[in-house]
């Protein structure tokens, strides 16, 4: 049996002296384990389509319940990820972020559509690599069923209009009554998660500069690592700083 699917390689393995064993995400097929034969062969056809951030349109042979890549129609291979270490460090850990969501046979479409995005603006837009990765986290937690609660105190359901703390254990915010310890989270930097879902990814550029994003990253990465960390194949990136010192709340849109 042969069949054919989109897709874009998470991970790889050599095997073999000319072989390698690659994990595709496939939007319609989930997770798919799969050999490209030969493919570490000068002149083979799948040298330039076998590694990570490969994304095309794959040809898989089945042949006794073992995937075979036949051939593969490149889109994109985010080459340019691979020239800037930290930008690199970025589109990694998206890959296994996604790596995490991919089950096989089961269909994972808004997050492979959403790691396009994310590897397309790192890859060819001068957006700072840590405001992307923050702004790919916002996006997938809640399409991994994880959305953090924003608007009331998660302990006593209290509305909290202003001054608020944020529970990355359990998952929102809190009031000064319920837990005093937990770090202080600023309106903006709240704003900024909560819209995050709702928000495309083509408006990421209206938080540079931004006075909160950093502080919502920040309180954002221990909710996101809580839950998906033992699933992680890479160590996450490095954390953005403090644009401002004095970060004030913001009324802007996300």
């Amino acid at each position: 049996m042969t069949y054919t699917t989109d897709g874009i390689i998470l991970r790889r393995a050599d095997y073999k002296d000319y072989d390698r064993m690659v994990t595709i995400m496939s939007p319609k097929l989930g997770r798919i384990d799969a050999i490209a034969r030969g493919c570490r062969r000068p002149k083979s056809p799948l040298v330039s389509v076998s590694d990570v951030f490969c994304a095309g349109q794959f040809t898989i042979n089945v042949t006794h319940e073992r995937h075979s890549i036949v051939q593969c129609a490149l889109s994109d291979s985010y080459y340019d990820l691979r020239a800037d270490y930290e930008r690199l460090l970025h589109g990694m850990y998206a890959l296994s972020l996604a790596d995490a969501a991919t089950l096989p046979g089961e269909s994972c479409e808004p997050i492979f559509f959403l790691l396009l995005k994310a590897l397309a603006h790192l890859c060819y837009t001068d957006l700072p690599a840590a405001l992307l990765t923050s702004a790919f986290e916002m996006r997938y937690m809640p399409l991994m069923g994880y959305q953090p609660q924003m608007e009331r105190c998660v302990i006593c359901g209290k509305a909290l209009p202003d001054s608020a703390r944020f529970d990355e254990a359990r998952g929102g915010v809190v009031c000064e009554d319920c837990d005093p310890d937990q770090p202080l989270i600023t309106r903006g930097a709240r704003r900024i998660i909560w819209r995050a879902p709702q928000t495309d990814y083509t408006a990421v550029p209206r938080l540079v500069g931004h006075a909160d994003w950093p502080l919502a990253a920040r309180l954002y990465r221990p909710f996101v690592l809580r839950r998906i960390d033992r699933r992680l194949r890479v160590e996450p990136p490095p954390l953005p700083e403090d644009e401002d010192d004095n970060a004030i709340d913001s009324e802007d849109d996300t």
